[in-house]
């Protein structure tokens, strides 16, 4: 099991990673409130979920493109701040979708 803020690895649990068949891309080891979601046919294109200075149940993403080649080599096509789980689980679905 990663090591993370106990509010991230309790989202985990409950999206539904298995079953749209999405991963953890975790870029950030020292950066415990946060990690990277993405689908297997695409790992560089993922929603990263913040709960830093965030109360429970709400969260920060921002959904990444990759531009070229460099793992620093992407934009942020969506964001949002604050927002609850259902939010960001429409937020995944739309970014995720392969």
């Amino acid at each position: 099991m990663i090591q993370k803020d106990k509010r991230i690895l309790a989202l985990l649990a409950r999206l539904p990673m298995n079953e749209r068949g999405w991963v953890i891309v975790d870029h950030w080891d020292a950066d415990l409130m946060a990690v990277g979601i993405a689908h297997p046919s695409d790992v560089r294109r993922l929603v990263y979920v913040s709960t830093f200075k965030k109360e429970n149940g709400r969260y920060d993403y921002e959904c990444e493109v990759p531009t070229g080649a460099g793992p620093d080599h992407f934009t942020t096509s969506d964001r949002g701040e604050d927002v609850e789980e259902g939010a960001l689980l429409a937020a995944l679905e739309r970014h995720l979708a392969h």
